[in-house]
């Protein structure tokens, strides 16, 4: 069985999957078409406050990935615990990898980061190696645990490392028995497909309609060293030609850090990255794609002179210590992070006066109420062709809300630490370059449910359930009226029941139960019960 090698090396490494976006000169400015949003419905806007529909945080969480080279075994990605470890630390869900044949030792790295909670799209070999994409469809049912699987990826930029003018036929044939294969898997047939990305937006011209061996799109979208939604219109157009409504993926996004290199890509010091990296997954996640994976999680060359363009992709440098990259995306992974079963997000009375015409926001919610509103500007803060920072004079906003809140706000490029906080219906700040997080925590704790009341012979167990919340809960308040005097109870955070004795049978009792907060107390809420 004809086989790709195991093992590559660092210096086999190629400058891959920068063709889509090698950006020489500035691409177009955006229009100012003012303050996108997720989905039909108000506008975030001066004036009037609206009640702006949220996405759950979790999907933006969801929707981001970054590239890993586990098989690279004279790079820092060797030691695939540590990997794992900062996979974890950082907060993401999804990697990318090339799955390789005959490569146990890849299999036991790829079983140790899916053990903590990781999916993988993997890509599934290329033409002219000798190998079938059944054995890597083969591969991935024999060797790697049900689950850690995200996508099977097509041939990657083909239209780069096939050369000649035979690579459109050579892709989709690939791409065909691709498809075919893993859907005649049972460990696979439920496993979506993606279609091959290539190097440069013009290939996707030479090639037909791949639709039906595609379940994803898929693209490159290197900014070149610009703002990070440059080239997302452009790309976008090009791949819809291939692929023309499936969802559509980003498997490769990102900037290098080679400040000192001579290569086309045209680098941004470490500081500019930060800024850009979260704004690079709101923008994709605002253009309606599915996920966007960063490129690369380790700087996998050794090069302390900042010359090598390949060099410098990474979120760690080559020596495993975080760049500012790697903090604002821990930071913005953090404020999001809401594990768990889906639910229907709800909407938060705003607006918003002086929000300039660049103005970029996504409003979220986690299950526990607390919204969180992540506003940026889509403006360049770097020059890549002088290699000089722009100066972005950052915009008077005052929010105002319809009832009072907590708001604190974060920002994210500046660490996990928030750097203002108050409680009341409006708040102003600075917005510049970098995503201003605000979230959005309710005041007075959401009142009891399911409050019941069991009788029994002289006395009655009460017992509720309290809602999922961000607001500061202090404990319970019940008070009951009836024959005699009232009573009162004040219990714990924790207290979920209440047993009373010494009723009289017969007799009706009144309970009235509210949720107290450090802020305030919810509502009550009456149940009645005759014990005996």
């Amino acid at each position: 069985m004809a086989a790709v090698t195991a093992v590559l090396t660092a210096a086999a490494l190629i400058v891959a999957a920068l063709g889509a976006s090698l950006v020489a000169t500035p691409p177009a400015a955006a229009d100012a078409v003012g303050p996108r949003r997720p989905a039909a419905g108000p506008t975030l806007r001066a004036g009037r406050i609206v009640a702006l529909p949220a996405v759950r945080s979790g999907s933006v969480v969801d929707a981001y990935g970054v590239g890993i080279h586990l098989n690279f075994l004279d790079t820092p990605y060797l030691d695939y615990q540590a990997v794992a470890d900062a996979l974890s630390d950082l907060g993401v869900r999804h990697v990318r990898d090339d799955l390789y044949l005959d490569a146990p030792r890849e299999y036991r790295a790829i079983r140790a980061v899916a053990a903590r909670g990781i999916g993988f799209d993997l890509i599934m070999g290329r033409p002219g190696t000798g190998a079938t994409p059944t054995e890597y469809v083969e591969t991935v049912a024999d060797h790697l645990p049900v689950g850690s699987v995200d996508a099977l990826e097509g041939a990657n930029e083909w239209d780069l490392f096939g050369g000649g003018d035979h690579w459109p036929a050579e892709v989709t044939a690939w791409q065909r028995d691709l498809f075919t294969a893993a859907r005649a898997e049972p460990a696979t047939a439920g496993i979506p497909v993606l279609a091959p990305a290539l190097a440069f937006s013009w290939s996707y011209a030479d090639l037909g309609d791949l639709s039906a061996w595609s379940d994803l799109a898929n693209a490159h979208m290197y900014p070149g060293g610009y703002e990070p939604s440059a080239v997302i219109g452009q790309i976008t157009q090009a791949v819809r030609t291939v692929v023309p409504t499936a969802p559509l993926v980003t498997t490769e996004a990102g900037y290098t850090n080679a400040v000192n290199g001579s290569g086309h890509h045209l680098p941004v010091p470490e500081d500019v990255s930060a800024t850009y990296l979260p704004r690079l997954l709101l923008d994709h996640v605002l253009a309606g794609e599915r996920r966007v994976y960063s490129y690369e999680l380790i700087d996998s060359f050794d090069d302390p002179g900042a010359t090598d363009t390949e060099a410098h992709f990474g979120l760690l440098r080559h020596d495993l210590s975080p760049k500012p990259a790697y903090t604002a995306m821990r930071s913005l992974l953090a404020l999001l992070a809401d594990p768990g079963p889906t639910f229907t997000p709800g909407r938060l009375a705003v607006t918003a006066d002086g929000l300039p015409t660049d103005a970029r926001y996504l409003l979220t919610q986690r299950r526990d109420g607390r919204f969180v509103l992540l506003l940026w500007r889509d403006v360049r803060v770097f020059d890549p062709q002088e290699q000089t920072p722009l100066t972005v004079t950052s915009a008077a906003v005052t929010l105002r809300f319809a009832t009072s809140h907590r708001l604190t706000v974060h920002r994210p490029t500046d660490g996990p630490r928030a750097v203002a906080s108050r409680v009341g219906t409006t708040l102003p700040l600075r917005l510049g370059g970098q995503v201003v997080a605000i979230t959005v925590d309710p005041v007075r704790p959401p009142a009891p449910t399911g409050v019941s009341a069991r009788p029994g012979p002289g006395r009655a167990v009460l017992s509720w359930r309290l809602p999922p919340t961000s607001a500061r809960v202090t404990g319970f308040q019940v008070v009951r009226t009836g024959p005699g005097p009232d009573e009162r109870w004040r219990l714990r955070p924790g207290a979920r029941s209440l047993r009373d004795r010494g009723l009289r049978d017969g007799r009706r009792y009144a309970f009235r139960v509210r949720t107290t907060g450090r802020d305030g107390s919810s509502r009550a809420v009456v149940v009645r019960v005759v014990p005996g």
